[in-house]
């Protein structure tokens, strides 16, 4: 294991990668309200056949948060993702990329601004849209008449209560401040990440800074979105895994995908949101036959 302390914009970004560099390298991108010990089932099943990349996101776990009103927009995680890509593997090797939650968010990005786009090789997805192509969906299920989409459109907006709640301003501090160490393991717990697992043995300080901060990710984008990408827009092979259990992201969300991916593979999880925990071997059979496909690909 190597550990790296990366400069970036106004961050210092903690990462650590595991593995041989000379491997195809996979880096992942955790979500909220998580850090790179999220992925640690995936680090110990991978690193001895890939050269696995985790880190912490601005403001999260070890890395430092930022001085600036809108930290936490799109473009400034998508410069932190090169900056951690560059730093571990050089301005030239392209990698697999792999996002949960607000991390599949972000890499729906990066995989589809062609800034960024070039130095993905795949993209594994779970749990997180294209923040982009949100209202698109939202108005064009509402508009089609179709009983089935509006019923998807509806489970969604249901499911994203807490969206609502973040962006009042002060009160989620406080009651994270106050509640944060019984609210955190309970909410993993109870959506997928099984009881026992070491990673819901975290201190308040720990807890605090997995999501007092990251918080401002519900604030800073959805009145800033990030441009949707093209028809046929994104060119690497693309992998969608649903948890069919997820409380908080609806499989319905994805409809129409296929407009903007040439490659698009879909995969379901008999889990809840946090599935790669829960449903581990599963999630990592999938990564690994995916990533070995295209790798297969690209030397033949």
């Amino acid at each position: 294991m190597q550990e790296y302390w990366i400069n970036n914009d106004d961050v210092a970004l903690y990462a650590k990668s595991y593995g041989q560099p000379h491997h195809p390298t996979l880096v992942f991108l955790h979500g909220f309200p998580d850090c790179h010990q999220s992925w640690m089932c995936q680090v110990e099943a991978l690193q001895h056949s890939y050269h696995v990349v985790v880190f912490d996101m601005r403001g999260v776990g070890s890395s430092s948060c930022s001085a600036r009103d809108d930290a936490y927009k799109i473009e400034y995680l998508l410069s932190d993702i090169q900056a951690v890509i560059d730093a571990v593997v050089g301005h030239h090797k392209k990698v697999h990329l792999v996002g949960h939650d607000w991390g599949s968010v972000i890499g729906w990005s990066f995989a589809s601004e062609s800034q960024y786009s070039h130095r993905v090789l795949s993209y594994t997805s779970m749990s997180g849209p294209h923040l982009g192509l949100v209202p698109r969906w939202l108005v064009n299920g509402i508009k089609s008449g179709n009983a089935r989409r509006i019923q998807g459109v509806l489970k969604q907006i249901f499911f994203s209560w807490y969206i609502y709640l973040f962006n009042v301003p002060r009160l989620p501090e406080w009651i994270l401040r106050i509640r944060g160490q019984k609210i955190w393991p309970k909410v993993l717990a109870e959506n997928g990440v099984p009881q026992g697992d070491r990673y819901l043995k975290a201190s308040a300080d720990q807890v605090k800074r997995r999501w007092l901060h990251s918080i401002n990710l519900y604030r800073d984008n959805p009145l800033s979105l990030p441009p949707a990408p093209e028809d046929s827009g994104i060119t690497m092979p693309v992998q969608l895994i649903f948890p069919k259990q997820d409380r908080f992201v609806s499989e319905a969300l994805f409809v129409g995908y296929e407009r903007y991916v040439m490659d698009l593979r879909r995969h379901e999880i008999d889990g809840m949101h946090w599935a790669h925990h829960s449903h581990a071997m599963q999630f990592n059979g999938l990564l690994i036959r995916f990533i070995e496909e295209i790798e297969s690909l690209g030397k033949a």
